[in-house]
């Protein structure tokens, strides 16, 4: 009787650590923060710039930042809202579009980043979420002239994003790299002027890096990280 409690018990020991592999295989790494939830997350980029290419040119800013709030340990997925300064705390131009100088409205849009299913998965994608009848638009001018007018609508990206930790500790943040080839739906409307472009579509990539920082409500620094 005892040998077949133990063959049992060998069983029942098995069994268990198989279903917690297959669970293991089935998860996604997550973001976790020292505090849950963790009030404030803020992105700010790293690298030469944000690039966005398209057939008509290239769109480049300078300084890109992101907020979300209130971020639950253990989701796989954040919202984060973005902002293109008109300026940088330089006073320099910070987005130019096809060699103008530019502003980019994200009228309300925001970024989902999401991790993928897998264990030990750092790779990602990010989504574009947008209010019903709005798009993120791109606009370049020169002397009051508009040259080109970029619209970028909702849509999912299926790929691209890379994440990493970084730090430790209270000092752990999360840094997340773009590299988006040939997947972003955009339109262009045709401006005026030399050096106008024509009205069209296409798909454009999209290239970036930040780093993303945990705060509490004081400003005080949270660590966060992927587990």
């Amino acid at each position: 009787m005892m040998r077949n409690l133990k063959v049992l018990g060998l069983a029942l020991v098995a069994m268990l650590a198989m279903t917690a592999v297959a669970a293991s295989a089935a998860s996604a790494d997550e973001f976790t923060g020292e505090t849950n939830p963790v009030p404030l997350l803020t992105g700010k980029q790293t690298g030469a710039g944000d690039v966005f290419t398209t057939t008509s040119g290239i769109v480049k800013c300078k300084e890109v930042s992101y907020k979300a709030t209130n971020v639950a340990s253990g989701v796989t997925a954040v919202n984060a809202t973005p902002t293109y300064p008109v300026k940088t705390p330089l006073g320099e131009q910070n987005c130019t579009a096809f060699g103008f100088p530019a502003e980019i409205h994200t009228n309300e849009c925001t970024y989902r980043f999401t991790i993928n299913a897998g264990a030990g998965v750092t790779t990602g994608k990010l989504d574009v979420i947008c209010p019903a009848g709005k798009e993120i638009t791109v606009t370049a001018v020169s002397a009051g002239v508009t040259k080109c007018t970029v619209h970028v609508p909702a849509q999912e990206i299926g790929a691209g994003i890379t994440y990493s930790n970084t730090g430790a500790g209270a000092t752990r943040e999360v840094d997340i790299t773009a590299n988006i080839s040939n997947a972003l739906t955009y339109k262009h409307t045709a401006g005026s002027g030399v050096g106008a472009c024509t009205s069209g579509h296409g798909l454009g990539s999209y290239t970036g890096a930040g780093i993303v920082t945990g705060e509490t409500a004081a400003s005080v620094h949270v660590g966060i990280f992927l587990s």
